[in-house]
């Protein structure tokens, strides 16, 4: 028994540390962000995404159409390993930013905090990260805690700080896309605009979105039935390959904190994942599903004493409806600053392997800087055999 009150008492702890939330409506459940779980991959895949370029959906680029009668369908297709990656981009002020010689201080963490939602707005990490997916090119994107530019219009913006809102013009392409550029189709939720998904075009296409254009609210979701929260921190799309096949990538945020009712909504969240998400069906009701997200608990370390984590429990893992493509390994690489395993990559019918940057040996973080509280999750999915 002291083993479970030592780690209740340890997540407990990180709870306290704030990760940002975007655009929650329910802040007094959906607190820190950063308090659980992380879900790390594991060893040496690497991240190559091996989608042959040369099956862009070109002929696909009507903005505004949303049919999809111009989906590439050809059987000849080899989709092979594809390059799937998560990465929840938010910051927090409860890191010693004044440790390292970055450039990133304490003073700027608590102005993220105070007028960036802690959402990515620091200008040096978005280059960065953008300059690591145009190297990495993964084919699925799912992110959390990103900027959602019109909040700019809200704040007094200090020109002397290096961050989003410092060039912000109504005009410009919103963080996502910047982020990701012209090779990906991307959607955002409604409620949490800052999660969002990317899909690259020449490996398939999201259905009901244009696909030049930001989809806000594509990355469609709704609360759970039980009303713990109105936002969409489980939502989804559903993507047709360039093969013909079709599928669902789900984004999860899971609601944060240690706190009874906390650990209750974030429960209610999972089950919209695997059982029904309020409409009848569960996220997670494709031919073929991927869930990517920041689940915001640990299940290796926290099913004794959190009652999401044990939910989770019962739908994944082997011999599960659904099996981790990140590493579910004692020891595996930690997806927090810390060591805590709160990111996930998981699916019902993909197998693949994942790694850490700056968490799985030999793999270079993103940036070398004490920024993000969260590491990104890269993995080689194999659609070429599903299980």
């Amino acid at each position: 028994m002291r083993a479970v009150a030592v780690i209740f008492a340890l997540l407990a702890v990180l709870s306290a540390v704030a990760c940002g939330g975007g655009d929650d409506d329910d802040s007094d459940v959906a607190t820190d962000d950063d308090t659980s779980s992380d879900d790390t991959s594991d060893d040496d895949t690497s991240d190559d995404d091996t989608a042959d370029d040369d099956t862009a959906d070109d002929d696909t680029s009507d903005d505004d159409d949303t049919s999809d009668d111009d989906i590439v369908d050809d059987d000849d297709t080899d989709l092979g390993i594809l390059t799937a990656m998560q990465f929840n981009v938010g910051t927090t002020k409860g890191l010693d930013h004044d440790a390292g010689d970055d450039g990133y201080t304490q003073e700027m963490a608590d102005i993220a905090d105070e007028l960036y939602e802690n959402s990515l707005s620091w200008n040096v990490a978005e280059a960065a990260l953008t300059d690591y997916f145009a190297a990495v090119r993964p084919a699925f994107v799912t992110m959390q805690e990103m900027y959602y530019d019109p909040w700019c219009e809200d704040i007094e913006v200090d020109p002397e700080l290096d961050f989003v809102c410092k060039t912000y013009t109504s005009e410009r392409p919103l963080q996502v896309q910047r982020l990701l550029g012209d090779d990906y189709q991307v959607a955002c939720g409604t409620k949490q605009v800052d999660n969002c998904v990317g899909v690259r075009k020449d490996v398939g296409r999201i259905l009901g979105c244009p696909l030049d254009e930001p989809c806000i609210g594509g990355l469609e979701g709704m609360g759970p039935p039980s009303g713990c929260t109105t936002s969409d921190r489980v939502a989804r799309v559903k993507i047709e390959l360039v093969d013909g096949r079709e599928m669902t990538l789900v984004n999860v945020h899971g609601t944060s904190g240690f706190k009874k009712k906390d650990r209750e909504c974030r429960a209610d969240e999972f089950a919209q994942i695997f059982e029904d998400r309020g409409d009848g069906e569960p996220a997670a009701s494709g031919p073929m599903n991927l869930v990517m997200g920041d689940i915001n608990t640990d299940p290796f370390l926290a099913s004794s004493v959190d009652e999401s984590a044990a939910y989770w429990n019962d739908w994944v893992g082997e011999g599960k409806p659904f099996d981790y493509i990140s590493s579910d390994e004692s020891g595996g690489p930690g997806t927090t600053a810390g060591f805590l395993r709160i990111d996930h990559v998981v699916s019902d019918k993909l197998t693949g392997s994942c790694v850490v940057p700056g968490g799985t040996e030999g793999v270079d973080p993103v940036l070398d800087a004490i920024y993000w509280d969260h590491r990104p999750v890269v993995c080689d999915v194999d659609f070429a055999v599903a299980r």
